[in-house]
């Protein structure tokens, strides 16, 4: 494959352990601000953050770095500042509404693969840990030495891979798409090469604790900030699992499917407190600059194929394209 030119680096932020101020503020502008350009005041950004406990220093200083990687863009009216999402972070919303919301949905799957190889001697170099780690970020499994795999065609991924590696790197590094696997390799193996058993143990950990936590509720299910934290807590735990699924295909998955039971969990807070939420953050918004407290609203799993018209189509309008 020919070295990609350099570009750009991405405008989505980088994966944060825990329930971190900065991947708050993406879950929450993702959950009830969902393709609007208009920018939000910081001082609403503060305050909604401030409900998870977040300092308004760690505030400010999280949507400072956010607004450095280019996920938010600042702007001013006089000593007042407020930030919009990226037209870039924007024009992915199709694939982050397929990424979160369908995730557990079957596949079309032309039963190829994209293979990757490299060529690095020493198997304690930095380069090939590095090689190793990019690759397990673009959810490759680890077949043998120097061998990744990934079900469906991902050479897109690869060439912005090649990007961001160290120039010397790209030479070393060859990527086949559309490739079939020799019919010997026994599933036990694949799933293997991606870690798939644990990836299932964690959606039944995620399972059982969202159930029981169902459970307990039982009729008294949270209002107003209560509801906003509480859903905003079950969509950072699911974000952070969908983050890191292979995504293998159906018949190489066990029934029934752990990813599946986890999305029932997941849907049955995210959508049940979805109103009650909206109202919490309509009213913060409201309280900093009222004209924009109309446009808050939330998205359930239940409307994700009309949310991907609407981002398909939001994404034409700004193209160019009327269709």
């Amino acid at each position: 494959m020919a070295t990609p030119a350099k570009t750009a680096g991405r405008v989505i932020p980088r994966h944060q352990t825990g329930v971190a101020p900065q991947r708050l503020l993406v879950v929450l502008m993702g959950d009830y601000w969902f393709g609007r350009p208009e920018p939000l005041p910081s001082s609403a950004l503060v305050e909604l953050l401030g409900l998870f406990g977040v300092t308004a220093g760690s505030a400010r200083a999280s949507i400072q770095r956010l607004a450095h990687r280019g996920f938010l863009v600042p702007s001013r009216n006089g000593r007042k500042t407020a930030y919009a999402v990226h037209a870039e972070s924007r024009d992915a919303l199709a694939e982050h509404v397929r990424r979160l919301f369908q995730a557990h949905h079957p596949r079309p799957w032309d039963e190829t693969w994209t293979i990757v190889t490299y060529s690095v001697p020493d198997a304690e170099s930095p380069d090939r840990r590095l090689l190793r780690e990019r690759l397990r970020s673009l959810r490759f499994g680890h077949l043998n030495d120097g061998v990744w795999v990934r079900p469906g065609h991902h050479s897109s991924s690869v060439e912005h891979l090649l990007e961001e590696l160290p120039e010397h790197l790209a030479p070393v590094v060859t990527c086949f798409e559309g490739a079939t696997l020799p019919v010997s390799i026994p599933p036990d193996r694949l799933r293997g090469a991606f870690d798939a058993d644990a990836m299932d143990q964690e959606y039944r950990r995620f399972t059982e604790h969202w159930n029981q936590r169902a459970a307990e509720l039982a009729d008294h299910w949270p209002a107003g900030d209560d509801a906003l934290t509480l859903r905003t807590e079950v969509m950072s735990d699911w974000r952070s699992l969908i983050r890191r699924d292979p995504h293998l295909p159906e018949d190489m998955m066990p029934t029934p499917a752990p990813l599946q039971q986890a999305a029932e969990a997941c849907a049955l807070f995210y959508d049940r407190l979805g109103q009650s939420a909206e109202l919490a953050v309509r009213r913060i918004v409201e309280r900093h600059q009222p004209p924009l407290e109309p446009l808050v609203r939330h998205h359930t799993f239940a409307d994700a194929d009309a949310l991907i018209l609407e981002a398909a189509h939001d994404q034409r309008l700004r193209a160019g394209d009327p269709a």
